[in-house]
C-alpha cells in the first residue's frame, strides 16, 4: 500500500502546526508492508526525514492549486491507497483519506479571523471533517468539539496529542548562554516574565500587554514582559501597545529553537492567555525547561496540565495581573516526580505509533 503524507507545513514557520508534523515525521517508524510518501514544498530540509520516506515536492506555490488540485495529481500519479493532509482534503479523492484538525475555533470566534480565511474554513473544514475516512486531532477537548460542531461519530477521530520536544530542558549553568541571549533580544539584566505564541487575536496578547502595564503601574517591579512569536494577522494593535509601552515590553518576533530553550531557561515565568486552543504545545515546552506557568483557565489547559500551572480568566485583566504577581514573587519550579510525570504523559514517539495505527485501520477498513 502507498500512503501519501501532505507536509507543506514544514518549514513555514507556522507554530503549533509546524511543530506537529515536524515531531510526529521525525518519531514516525515506517512499517514495511507498506511505503510512505512525504509532500514538501521546494527548499525545506529534508534531510531528517529521506531515510523513511520518499521525497516529493511539490511544484506550486499557491495553496488553493496545492491543495485541490496538486494533490489530487499526485494521489493519481503515485496510485495512493490513503492521503493524509491537514485541515482541506481534496475535492476528487481517488483513495481514502485522513485529515488532521487541531482545532475549529473559527467555530466559536469568527471575529478572531479574517473575513477571507473564515469563510474558506466555515466551507472547507466542515466538508473535510465529514468526507474523510478519519480525523486526526490534538487532544480530547477538540475531539469533542469537532464531533459535536460537526455531527461526527467520535469513533472517527482519533486523538494523537502533541508533545514538548526533547531539546526543551532544564539547561545546567555550563550550556546557558544568558548575557547573549538577552543582549541579542535587548531584555538587559531585568528579570522578565514570557509568552510565545505567534501575533494573533485569539492569543489574547493585547489584554496580556494591558494587565502588564496595569501592574507595573501598581507595583515596584523591574519585570519585563518578553513576547515571542512573528506576526500573523490582525497584529496591529499588539505592536501598537508594544511600542508605547517599549520601556516594559520586548517583542522578539520569529526565534530559533535553541533560542526559545534559552529564553525559556532564562525567564522568571511562562504565560499563555489564550482564549481557545487545541493543545497549546508551549506551557509544556516551559515546564520542561523548569519554568513556572500561568495559563488561561480554559478546558484543554486542564486536560494538558492538570493543577501544576496558575489558573486565570482571559478576560479578567485583574486576574492576569495576580498571576503576573504570582509568577513573579514565585520560587524557581522544582521538576520534582509531579511535573516530570505530568510533562512525561506526551511523547512523539507515542503519537506517531497512533497515527500509524490509524493509517492502518483506515486501509484495512
Amino acid at each position: 500500500m502507498r500512503i501519501g503524507i501532505d507536509a507543506h507545513m514544514l518549514g513555514d514557520r507556522s507554530g503549533g502546526n509546524e511543530s506537529f508534523y515536524e515531531g510526529v515525521l521525525k518519531a514516525f517508524v515506517p512499517d514495511k508492508e507498506n511505503e510512505y510518501i512525504l509532500f514538501m514544498r521546494s527548499g525545506v530540509d529534508d534531510t531528517p526525514y529521506r531515510d523513511r520516506f520518499k521525497i516529493v515536492r511539490f511544484k506550486s506555490r499557491n495553496a488553493f492549486i496545492r491543495n485541490f488540485v496538486e494533490l489530487t495529481i499526485l494521489c493519481f500519479r503515485y496510485k495512493l491507497d490513503l492521503l493524509h493532509t491537514q485541515y482541506y482534503i481534496p475535492f476528487i479523492r481517488p483513495c481514502k483519506t485522513v485529515v488532521t484538525i487541531h482545532d475549529v475555533c473559527f467555530e466559536h470566534y469568527d471575529d478572531l479571523f479574517e473575513k477571507h480565511e473564515y469563510y474558506r474554513n466555515k466551507l472547507l473544514i466542515p466538508y473535510s471533517a465529514r468526507r474523510s475516512n478519519l480525523i486526526i486531532t490534538d487532544s480530547e477537548f477538540s475531539g469533542d468539539d469537532i464531533a459535536g460542531v460537526y455531527g461526527v461519530d467520535k469513533d472517527k477521530i482519533c486523538v494523537s496529542y502533541c508533545a514538548a520536544d526533547p531539546e526543551f530542558r532544564a539547561l545546567p549553568e555550563r550550556d546557558r548562554n544568558a548575557e547573549h541571549i538577552r543582549d541579542k533580544f535587548g531584555i538587559g539584566d531585568y528579570p522578565y516574565i514570557i509568552c510565545v505564541g505567534n501575533l494573533q487575536p485569539r492569543k489574547n496578547i493585547p489584554r496580556l500587554i494591558e494587565a502588564f502595564v496595569r501592574y507595573k503601574q501598581d507595583n515596584s517591579s523591574e519585570l519585563k514582559l518578553v513576547i515571542v512569536g512573528k506576526n500573523a494577522w490582525q497584529y496591529d494593535k499588539t505592536l501598537d501597545m508594544a511600542s508605547r509601552n517599549s520601556e516594559h515590553i520586548v517583542l522578539t518576533g520569529y526565534v530559533t529553537k535553541s533560542e526559545l530553550i534559552q529564553l525559556l531557561n532564562e525567564a522568571k515565568g511562562f504565560v499563555y492567555p489564550s482564549y481557545y486552543e487545541g493543545f497549546g504545545i508551549p506551557p509544556l515546552e516551559a515546564l520542561n525547561c523548569g519554568t513556572r506557568v500561568a495559563v488561561a483557565d480554559i478546558p484543554v489547559m486542564h486536560e494538558v496540565l492538570g493543577d501544576l500551572p496558575i489558573y486565570f480568566d482571559p478576560y479578567d485583566i485583574g486576574d492576569i495581573c495576580e498571576a503576573v504577581k504570582e509568577l513573579e514573587e514565585s520560587d524557581p519550579l522544582q521538576i520534582d516526580e509531579k511535573v516530570a510525570e505530568a510533562v512525561n504523559r506526551f511523547s512523539w514517539s507515542d503519537s506517531a505509533k497512533r497515527i500509524g495505527a490509524a493509517y492502518s485501520k483506515v486501509i484495512s477498513g
